[in-house]
């Protein structure tokens, strides 16, 4: 059995719904590929992301409500800076009718997704919500940094920071480097992961405080080029189960009322220039 594959905690966020990672993916030994995260500072990376987004509330009895959304958004990543602290990525995010949103990123050079910076009037409360793949597909457990070869898997144990959460959590899963390829002129490596996330947090609502407890499984498939390691296409799936229970404020003496949420994210994102 591979060995439990662990980082320090993380921050996980969702404005950048399932924008990929940028990995470079070094040759080492034949047949096998260390994943790296060295970006050429000034490297710029264009992507469509197609997210749809089905959720189910059914709370204190009444009928459930179920609302549907299919978002297009379109995503520059442009490579501000690379050194031993990690890489720093600004990103345009574009939706039709929706202004344009700028912020920064930040990575590790194991390729995790360590903080997103609100810029230019991004609100803060946009950068936390359910979900880790559609926001950086290939954020979370991402691939040990040793040479991999096709089948070679690994098991995913991260501590995660959620916004708005008493305490971390953990991802588990496991990944696998299915296959390398050529695709046209270009070399290409795909992968493959699945893992479960524990969530329980507590927010404001209009109409009182929201308790949530429960957890969210995602599926994950990509392909990257082996020349610097972009991300030609990504698909990720989530799909979470929570318990809900609302508290009305300042009314001590009523019950909180209980239900239900179910919410399934999936999502595509493609390169295109």
């Amino acid at each position: 059995m591979a060995r439990p594959h662990r980082r320090r905690p993380r921050r996980a966020l969702a404005v950048a719904a399932a924008l990929p990672t940028l990995l470079g993916l070094t040759a080492c030994e034949e047949g096998t590929v260390r994943l790296t995260f060295r970006p050429e500072v000034g490297a710029t990376y264009r992507y469509e992301v197609e997210v749809r987004t089905v959720s189910e509330v059914d709370l204190g009895g009444a009928a459930p409500e179920r609302r549907e959304e299919d978002v297009m958004l379109s995503a520059v990543h442009t490579v501000l800076r690379s050194g031993d602290d990690g890489v720093q990525v600004k990103v345009l995010l574009q939706s039709p009718g929706e202004p344009e949103q700028v912020f920064e990123v930040m990575f590790d050079r194991a390729a995790q997704l360590e903080e997103v910076q609100s810029i230019e009037g991004v609100p803060d409360e946009r950068l936390g919500t359910l979900g880790i793949s559609e926001i950086f597909p290939a954020a979370a457990g991402a691939p040990p940094d040793r040479p991999l070869a096709p089948g070679a898997s690994w098991v995913i144990d991260d501590a995660i920071a959620l916004p708005q959460t008493a305490s971390d959590t953990r991802l588990r899963g496991s990944g696998r480097l299915v296959e390398l390829d050529v695709v046209g002129d270009e070399e290409v490596a795909r992968l493959v992961s699945a893992a479960r996330l524990p969530l329980e947090s507590v927010l404001p609502t209009p109409g009182g405080m929201l308790r949530l407890e429960g957890e969210q499984i995602t599926d994950y498939t990509a392909t990257h080029d082996l020349d610097d390691g972009a991300v030609r296409e990504a698909t990720s799936d989530t799909v979470g189960e929570f318990r809900l229970e609302v508290a009305p404020v300042g009314t001590a003496d009523v019950a909180p009322v209980a239900g239900s949420l179910r919410v399934e994210v999936s999502s595509r994102t493609r390169l295109v220039g």
